[in-house]
């Protein structure tokens, strides 16, 4: 045998590794995914006080679709966050650069080649001004959607980490990953709990655990008079509609904040004249309805507004 020839590689052997690699990560992803899931579940029935009822193992599925939809969410808005701030920190490292210069010093500091050039900085400026009116001028509507303090979370985090991933020292150094990233947790945790966005609220959602802003929440006739009641005990104004030809009443002064995952449903009741007024209340699966679509047409007609206790609030 000569010294200088090399074995043939084993083609068999070199498959079943990868598919051993394969099988390994995917096994080990299922549980990261788990894992967040549960996370995500646990934290938004803490924040939201509920207790899932009737949960079954099917409702694997939904953890991994709660820590998909978190997780797109966060990313999508954590990255325009960044983009929106590439102007912003180009603006940072010229002047940084020109009181350098003065001083008679060489730069300091510079944006990543990957980013640093005239049309990516300005495509940011643009993007970054539909996300300054929305911070200045836009307030949210209803009164748990926190939509302000969500975009004020992603303008926030983005501008971080833009800061300690975009910015690249003129002189070359070693660079610390771990106190990085501890650096980068500690900002996200700070801003998170300074702002509390309403990133749960979305994830959950999208998923159609819960309804979204404007969406029209329907009761049966026995669900509506507990509601009613419970309503006018804690004192506050709802108000409910029937709708014609049914048994049923609808109105969007109510969130079902957990609907269609395990055996009971829970509802949250707005006050109408004062939005930061809410009870929340524990209803049947069954009785519960969310009315799902853009644009969809309901109004509460005068007659019904005003009708007898138990029937309306």
């Amino acid at each position: 045998m000569e010294p200088n020839k090399k074995e043939p590689v084993d083609a068999i052997k070199l498959v079943k590794s990868l598919i051993d690699v394969i099988q390994a990560s995917f096994a080990t992803a299922w549980k990261a995914v788990l894992i967040l899931g549960g996370v995500i579940l646990v934290a938004y029935c803490y924040f939201e006080s509920i207790v899932p009822e009737g949960l079954s193992l099917g409702d694997a599925f939904f953890l991994a679709s709660a820590a998909f939809s978190f997780t797109c969410i966060a990313v999508i808005g954590v990255s325009f966050g960044v983009f929106a701030a590439l102007w912003a920190l180009k603006l940072l490292v010229l002047a940084n650069d020109f009181r350098l210069k003065r001083r008679g010093q060489p730069p300091g500091s510079s944006l990543h080649p990957a980013v640093d050039n005239r049309s990516t900085v300005f495509m940011s400026f643009l993007v970054a001004l539909p996300l300054a009116y929305l911070l200045i001028f836009v307030r949210d509507q209803a009164p748990d959607a926190r939509m302000h303090e969500t975009l004020m979370f992603f303008a926030a985090v983005g501008a971080i980490t833009a800061i300690l991933l975009l910015i690249v020292p003129a002189t070359a150094q070693r660079s610390n990953h771990r106190l990085t990233v501890s650096v980068l947790a500690m900002a996200v945790f700070s801003i998170l709990v300074a702002t509390r966005p309403a990133i749960l609220n979305l994830a959950m959602a999208n998923l159609g655990v819960r309804s979204a802003p404007g969406q029209v929440v329907i009761f049966s006739d026995a669900e509506h008079t507990q509601l009613a009641a419970i309503a006018a005990a804690s004192g506050m104004k709802v108000q409910f509609c029937k709708l014609p030809t049914t048994d049923k009443w609808g109105t969007r002064d109510a969130r079902a904040v957990w609907h269609g995952v395990g055996g009971s449903s829970y509802v949250r009741l707005f006050d109408e004249t004062n939005g930061s007024r809410n009870v929340l209340v524990r209803a049947n699966r069954a009785d519960v309805e969310i009315l799902r679509g853009d644009r969809t047409g309901f109004s509460c007609a005068p007659t019904l507004a005003a009708a007898p206790a138990g029937k309306s609030s």
